[in-house]
């Protein structure tokens, strides 16, 4: 998934950092970069991007105020050297706040956080797709799994065993490979060694998840994001 960025700010060597920190990570490309931010509010609008990178101080319009008209806004991360104006931002349902000068690690950690966010809006509002697969690979043959028939998906070392209700397949696959062929609108990674298919779940907690007589743990890191999913099947 490629993140589409724009970024606006009066002073031309912000612009150049933001450039350099966005072409150093490989889910991000810049669309534009803008020093007027009334040119800014039209490509907005054509370029409509995923990430909105906004100064505060500017002239003519602030970057609050931009934030404000933008129709349908992106995820915001605002850049400014004021730290006064961190209340306000957030209250405009702002990502992330990065105060200049900015590391390129906390800079990565917003773009992360945006990434993350994008994601699991798309796991929310995305629907379900019907009739569709994979293609593993078990010994010599080439097996295709209907996606519906997944109850879950299992890490062990290098392979990855695959749940169906008649049968468990074995592949030789990296849990991020299998991560990235699974649908995120179905399967949710609930544990670093588990991934469920979200309609297979009996019941749940934060701490568990039952499919049929199955019991699988859902670890700390994955417990927030899962029951954000999981709230909005109801």
């Amino acid at each position: 998934m490629i993140l589409r960025c724009l970024a606006v700010d009066d002073e031309p060597f912000a612009l150049e950092i933001l450039r350099d920190f966005v072409a150093r990570v490989p889910f991000l490309r810049m669309e534009a970069a803008c020093l007027d931010p009334l040119e800014a509010l039209a490509l907005i609008q054509q370029a409509h991007p995923d990430i909105l990178f906004l100064d505060i101080e500017m002239p003519e319009i602030s970057g609050l105020r931009m934030a404000e008209v933008v129709k349908s806004p992106p995820y915001i991360i605002f850049t400014t050297a004021y730290s006064e104006y961190a209340v306000e931002g957030f209250n405009l349902s702002a990502l992330d706040y990065l105060l200049k000068p900015y590391s390129f690690e906390r800079f990565l950690k917003a773009v992360t956080k945006a990434r993350e966010a994008i994601r699991l809006q798309q796991q929310i509002t995305a629907p379900l797709q019907e009739q569709d697969c994979i293609i593993i690979k078990t010994g010599y043959q080439n097996l295709r799994v209907n996606l519906s028939d997944i109850l879950f998906v299992e890490a062990m070392d290098n392979y990855v065993r695959i749940f169906t209700p008649l049968k468990t397949h074995t592949t030789l696959m990296s849990m991020k490979a299998i991560v990235e062929l699974l649908p995120h609108i179905r399967f949710v990674r609930i544990h670093k060694s588990f991934i469920i298919n979200i309609q297979k779940i009996t019941t749940f907690t934060r701490e568990q998840v039952s499919i049929g007589k199955k019991q699988l743990p859902v670890g700390r890191a994955y417990s927030s994001q899962f029951l954000e999913i999981m709230k909005s099947q109801t």
